[in-house]
């Protein structure tokens, strides 16, 4: 039978385990009442395991969190399209942690909780929500495999709330300018992702034979290396009529099988710098916030911001000052974005720009894609068009809009009365008499008299 004992203010609760071998272990009860109860339920709980009822713990808890997590990226995670992220991540957070030393018994919703709250002084919502679903998934992953038969604690532990951010898209003004700053090596890739809502993963897989120049069709089936796209399936993606030319220029200037490789002719690489060619595009377009002017003398760093690229001179070296863009924060991402958000101001479907990007669910094209301008919103809210007049006063406006209404007489019943008329009103005796039965007559009520006048009695005798 489970007992408690305590020592130096803790108490400790004695049980007899799951194999029938007697355990002790310290719990926060406060007072022995409390401590007595905590034994009493670890108690069923071994019992019940002892009878079969509930699974048995493994000998060695478990194994440590480590070691799950190593196991989940080699068995489950490889393959993945973000499996090479999930390894930094998992290496970097997780596997570097003080969890990763834990047995899998001993991983609480308590601790895993405390784990993201002290990384939250240096990561996001959006990334505690990442690592959350490693745990999540590490677990849920052993407890189907019959590595871990225990309650996965990370699902008790609440997703963190992520502020919905509006991304940035270019403007259909935007879109030739920087089309135009591009260099020729760049511009086919750019081109191609705006008119067509690709991903990065998928225009650096595209391939010649993917490209069907007569139908005006893009087979969509890879992403990087990897022979699947990020949907986990190929797609027919239909192609702009402006759009031909660029691919036309991008296949017969490469140099493999690939429609945008590098020099020579290899893939580019996953992380290479689209967003800085964007950017520098943008700049070189005159689509900026600003102009930063940096002094050109090593090691001066005086930097004067203004609204123009005009010749400055450093006030302390008199040293011509470089003009830099302050150019939005546009993603290469954001190029889908952004066709989405044109095609749906062009009078474009839902339905039509959902097939367009992919997406299994409409909700996903115009929550998160559907971004419209404010110059768009205006048109569309200008649609509301009445009949309005002008205002004057207080009764004017009222009297028109009844009249304009076909009420024959709004012009009589909205004029003010006279202040004469409601003196003579007010002289008039326009009461009228309620008749009573002869039994209430005889009981002592009179005739109630009322009237407009504004006098009302009753007589009782």
């Amino acid at each position: 039978m489970a007992s408690v004992y305590q020592r130096s203010e803790k108490w400790y609760l004695r049980y007899r385990d799951a194999r029938g071998r007697w355990r002790d272990r310290v719990c926060t009860a406060r007072t022995k009442t409390e401590a007595k109860r905590l034994a009493a339920e670890l108690e069923r709980v071994c019992e019940r395991q002892r009878l079969g009822l509930e699974p048995l713990p493994a000998e060695d808890g478990g194994g440590t969190f480590g070691d799950l997590v190593r196991w989940w990226l080699k068995t489950y995670s490889k393959g993945s399209p973000s499996h090479q992220r999930n390894v930094y991540t998992v290496t970097r957070h997780l596997l570097e942690s003080e969890l990763a030393a834990l047995r899998l018994v001993d991983l609480t919703p308590g601790r895993v909780e405390t784990f993201l709250q002290a990384k939250s002084a240096t990561l996001g919502p959006q990334s505690l929500n990442h690592l959350r679903y490693f745990v999540v998934a590490a677990f849920n992953r052993a407890r189907r495999a019959g590595r871990y038969l225990g309650p996965n604690p990370a699902l008790e532990v609440e997703r963190r709330k992520i502020p919905r951010r509006m991304p940035d898209y270019l403007r259909a003004n935007e879109v030739s300018p920087v089309l135009a700053s591009l260099t020729p090596e760049w511009r086919p890739l750019f081109a191609t992702a705006i008119y067509s809502g690709l991903r990065r993963g998928e225009l650096l897989a595209l391939q010649k034979s993917d490209v069907d120049l007569a139908g005006r069709i893009l087979t969509v089936g890879r992403s990087h290396g990897r022979d699947t796209t990020k949907g986990g399936h190929a797609d027919a993606v239909p192609i702009a009529t402006e759009l031909v030319p660029y691919l036309k220029l991008a296949i017969a200037t490469s140099t493999s099988e690939l429609v945008f490789p590098k020099a020579d002719g290899s893939r580019m690489r996953p992380d290479v710098a689209l967003e800085n060619i964007l950017r520098r595009a943008l700049g070189r377009a005159g689509i900026v916030l600003g102009w930063d002017h940096v002094c050109r003398r090593k090691d001066c760093g005086y930097t004067e911001a203004a609204p123009d690229a005009a010749l400055r001179l450093c006030p302390t070296h008199k040293y011509k000052l470089w003009p830099k863009a302050r150019v939005r924060q546009i993603r290469f991402h954001d190029l889908r974005h952004t066709t989405a958000s044109l095609l749906m101001m062009a009078g474009a479907s839902i339905a039509a720009v959902q097939r367009i990007l992919r997406h299994r669910d409409p909700r996903i094209t115009t929550e998160v894609y559907g971004h419209l301008s404010g110059d768009f919103l205006h048109s569309e809210i200008d649609r509301l068009k009445f009949s309005t007049v002008a205002v004057s006063d207080d009764r004017e406006p009222l009297q028109a809009v009844a009249v304009a209404n076909g009420d024959p007489f709004a012009a009589s019943l909205l004029q003010e009365v006279p202040d004469s008329t409601r003196e003579a009103s007010a002289d008039v005796d326009d009461t009228h008499e309620i008749p009573v039965s002869e039994m209430a007559r005889d009981r002592g009520f009179e005739p109630l008299t009322y009237g407009f006048g504004g006098r009302c009695s009753i007589q009782l005798s």
